[in-house]
């Protein structure tokens, strides 16, 4: 895992009636996902009730597999405890979709506004693609690091001399692959706003707005006019993810280095393509988890946290949960 596991209690080993050794018991979880029951306690008091009443209703059945309407309860419910387990602090908008497997979307605020942040340098990396693709630009351009502006957040960057020379495409890269503003800046004044509008357009990202960039002086409350939805996120990654020209973002995205949200409880060999976005009390994600069972894009949106760190934790662990939820349901 990408961090340390979270140790829960199972639930009490059991003695046979045959007298023979100790069987782990069967407990609420198992009457939605049969012997691959996850432990209770992982999954929250609103998933322990919807466990519970699932188990009371199929008692008795044999073989029972978990349909897909228990398996999306299964994941309102994670849903649901994930937006109250903010105390009333903010909002949290979120937007859980299966690619294949069972056809799941689970939604909260899906269409609530809210500040983009970083993930609007996924924005970046399509217009500027589909502008080499068209033959507009030249996406071998070569930048002097010395020319690109300066930050007072750590950069990748400052590992190359300032006389090296790199491609716009490569800078593309390091501002999704580390988040750099710097090389996220030079693309933004490339494209030209003309062109970032037209892909909005284009993708009918119609919630959305990116009139600021990533200076330094926009970091601040200027960062915050760029805004969007998770419904306009989903259909962004969507958008990435099917079309052949965009394989570059992809191989960024899911080399991304920051993953203390989404990806920070799945096992290391569950590869996550995709982008945060932080600002004071705004702790956002946006990706596809590509897990050999099924693969699942999510969504997470906030703004007003009190503590991004623990709103990042929490992020991590619903993922998590809603993760082990479905790949159950899509191994049965």
């Amino acid at each position: 895992m990408r961090s340390a596991p979270h140790l829960v209690a199972g639930v009490a080993p059991r003695r046979s009636r045959a007298g023979g050794a100790a069987q782990p018991a069967r407990g609420p979880l198992h009457g939605l996902f049969g012997e691959s029951a996850p432990p209770l306690a992982a999954f929250g008091r609103a998933a322990r009730v919807l466990a519970v009443t699932v188990n009371r209703q199929h008692r008795g059945r044999s073989g029972m597999t978990p349909t897909v309407d228990s398996v999306r309860a299964a994941v309102a419910a994670q849903v649901d405890e994930f937006v109250n387990s903010g105390g009333g602090e903010g909002i949290r908008s979120i937007l859980v979709k299966t690619f294949g497997g069972p056809a799941i979307t689970v939604e909260h605020l899906p269409d609530r506004v809210l500040p983009a942040a970083s993930l609007a340098k996924m924005i970046l990396g399509v217009a500027l693609f589909e502008a080499g693709e068209r033959g507009e630009l030249d996406l071998d351009t070569r930048v002097r690091i010395g020319d690109l502006s300066t930050t007072m957040y750590p950069s990748v960057l400052q590992a190359l001399d300032a006389d090296t020379a790199v491609t716009v495409r490569e800078l593309c890269g390091f501002s999704l692959v580390t988040s750099d503003n710097p090389a996220a800046e030079y693309v933004r004044a490339f494209l030209g706003q003309e062109r970032i509008d037209a892909v909005l357009k284009d993708l009918r990202l119609d919630s959305t707005v990116f009139p600021a960039g990533f200076s330094e002086r926009e970091l601040g409350p200027l960062g915050r006019a760029n805004t969007t939805t998770a419904a306009d996120m989903l259909r962004l990654i969507e958008y990435i993810d099917r079309m052949r020209h965009l394989e570059p973002m992809r191989r960024y995205l899911v080399n991304y280095q920051r993953n203390d949200r989404i990806p920070a409880r799945l096992d290391d060999d569950v590869p996550v393509r995709h982008k945060t976005g932080s600002l004071r009390g705004v702790v956002n994600d946006a990706g596809i988890i590509l897990h050999p069972a099924v693969r699942i894009g999510m969504v997470v949106l906030t703004d007003g946290q009190v503590d991004n760190t623990r709103t990042a934790q929490e992020i991590g662990e619903v993922s998590e949960r809603i993760v082990r939820i479905i790949t159950a349901g899509a191994v049965h």
